[in-house]
């Protein structure tokens, strides 16, 4: 994935019997882009903690980030990719997201060394997505960074919208 990713991406046009092969591949690249999100989030709060309390805090919370990430970002991309005239399944898209997050397989070690090491990491990851999308929809870079860009701006309207009514109902 990280050496050649253009035939990669390519082999999930082929949806029928090799999306169910590789599910186990998106669950384990869901939770490296979890543990990823965890270790970019935790800040000062594992500097307390024993080892054990660490590995098992970054393995709960990469597991919730990681899933609850690949669902939203991949529904937000699902959302607007046949808006803008990608064709396939929804499951194709939250693959090219899962595949996208292949960089974030060494944020483990990139956090140990140094923790700011994991923002080229995830710039990495987020061109990867644009590249997936252009790859697997034929699309031009242009599209594809719509589609990202939509998909962001569509999910931060969401969010915004329920804190606000969450804010509403709070008084």
């Amino acid at each position: 994935m990280i050496v050649r990713p253009r035939e990669v991406f390519a082999a999930l046009r082929q949806d029928d019997d090799a999306a169910n092969d590789r599910q186990e591949v998106v669950v384990a690249l869901a939770f490296v882009g979890g543990v990823a999100a965890a270790l970019a989030t935790a800040g000062e709060a594992f500097d307390d903690l024993g080892v054990l309390e660490v590995f098992v805090g970054v393995f709960a919370a990469g597991f919730a980030y990681g899933f609850m990430g690949y669902w939203v970002v991949g529904w937000g991309l699902s959302f607007v990719v046949p808006r803008l005239g990608g064709t396939g399944p929804r499951r194709r898209t939250r693959h090219v997201v899962a595949f996208a997050l292949a960089p974030l397989v060494f944020a483990l070690l990139a956090w140990l060394v140094w923790p700011w090491l994991l923002v080229p990491l995830a710039a990495w990851s987020v061109g990867l997505l644009v590249f997936g999308l252009r790859v697997v929809h034929r699309w031009s870079y242009g599209r594809a960074t719509l589609a990202v860009a939509l998909a962001v701006v569509w999910l931060g309207a969401l969010a915004v919208g329920l804190v606000s009514l969450l804010a509403l109902l709070g008084r």
